[in-house]
């Protein structure tokens, strides 16, 4: 999915605007593309309809999510992979909860017993790489989080201020590569944390930190060294492509220039001779993460909900299979709303949590998957710490505790 990361949307149209979870970044300023960015995401599938009839229009709506979240896949499949949409592996219900970050409604009718909707269905690309990326090959890689460390006279600068390096690789930006760059936005945390001391400090918990921040699996340092003959003569820049928290060093080379009005064309060389460095130790094999970094990404397998029968327009859905009730609750931030998953996802019998209606700084709707009753849902939301109301179309929640986390 793209050069660089942009992920998620922001609602403000609510349910026209195609909700899905918030990246970690620093609030109150979430870095969430709009919503028609998104739409030409490689990881939103939209355009797929649905024909629903249940018990109740809850029951509708949600076993509709679920038919579309089934037709999306094999889609996905196909776009990232080029083969096949009916190459693409089964994934269960369950499966599918936990790689699907939101559901977009493209247009919407129902009636008390029947849903009909264009949907749109937005996959978390961190957790569906775990389907995708050893069946796409060399396609693309799993989002990399990149450094790009500069030294100039012995100073070492990642973000801290301007370079002539950063800028070389904001211009590739828009490049094609399968390389799945993340590069930090240099706000004041992204100082602190991606300094050239950390480049160098291998702890496992300080990266398990800064990669669930920028929503990264792993970390590429692309090292360029400025070195100067004499004030005013020519430029050597020495590069080095590392990867991991280890700083794994896949390639070395030096550049040089006799001209200083040469060296943003000579870095761009750089940064494309890097890349090729970077995408041949993933045809290698060699760009593997640890899965230590990224412990709460991986897919939990659960039992299905609904059956694995291919669904159909119009089809009935036996209300006792459906599970599924949608929670009205406050999301102050992105990073509250990232809080507020988590702790619902904790609920025991939730295999999913799915954002319906986001809107950083109101109120948003989220779609629990749950086995049991709307009862017994209730009853562990209580014992979570929250206030629950139902007012028969859904659960509305408040929370003693806090959730909204507005310091990096």
């Amino acid at each position: 999915m793209s050069a660089f990361q942009l992920l998620f949307l922001v609602a403000a149209g609510l349910l026209a605007a195609g909700p899905v979870r918030a990246q970690p970044q620093d609030a109150p300023e979430p870095t969430v593309p709009e919503a028609g960015a998104e739409a030409g995401s490689a990881y939103a599938v939209g355009g797929i309809k649905v024909d629903v009839s249940a018990k109740t229009p809850q029951a509708a709506r949600f076993a509709a999510y679920r038919i579309a979240q089934r037709k999306a896949w094999p889609l996905l499949f196909a776009r990232l992979t080029g083969k096949p949409a009916s190459s693409a592996p089964p994934l269960s219900d369950a499966q599918l909860d936990k790689v699907v970050a939101g559901i977009e409604s493209q247009g919407e009718r129902f009636s008390m017993t029947r849903y009909m909707a264009t949907l749109g269905v937005v996959f978390d690309r961190l957790r569906i790489a775990d389907y995708v990326g050893g069946l796409a090959g060399s396609l693309q890689s799993a989002p990399m989080l990149l450094l790009p460390v500069w030294t100039d006279a012995g100073a070492t600068t990642i973000h801290h201020q301007k370079t002539p390096w950063a800028d070389a690789w904001a211009r590739f930006r828009l490049n094609v590569t399968p390389i799945d760059y993340v590069l930090a936005p240099g706000k004041p945390v992204d100082n602190i944390l991606l300094t050239g001391w950390q480049v160098r400090r291998p702890v496992r918990s300080t990266w398990r930190t800064i990669m669930a921040r920028y929503g990264a699996r792993d970390v590429l340092m692309a090292e360029a060294r400025l070195v100067r003959s004499w004030p005013g003569g020519p430029l050597r820049v020495d590069f080095v492509a590392r990867h991991g928290p280890d700083g794994t060093a896949l390639g070395r080379f030096a550049l040089t220039t006799t001209r200083e009005d040469e060296l943003a064309t000579m870095l761009d060389q750089a940064v494309m001779r890097i890349d090729s460095l970077y995408v041949a130790a993933l045809q290698q094999g060699r760009l593997s993460a640890e899965p230590s970094l990224a412990l709460d990404l991986a897919p939990i397998e659960e039992p299905a909900l609904f059956s694995e029968a291919p669904a159909t327009a119009g089809q009935t859905v036996d209300d006792a299979v459906v599970v599924g009730t949608e929670v009205l609750v406050a999301t102050p931030s992105a990073a509250a709303f990232d809080a507020l998953s988590v702790r619902l996802r904790s609920l025991p019998g939730v295999t999913a949590v799915t954002a319906t209606s986001l809107s950083l700084g109101g109120s948003s709707r989220l779609l629990l998957s749950h086995f049991g009753n709307r009862q017994n849902l209730a009853e562990g939301l209580v014992a979570k710490g929250f206030s629950v109301t139902d007012n028969g179309e859904l659960l509305v929640l408040r929370s003693a505790a806090t959730v909204d986390e507005t310091q990096g």
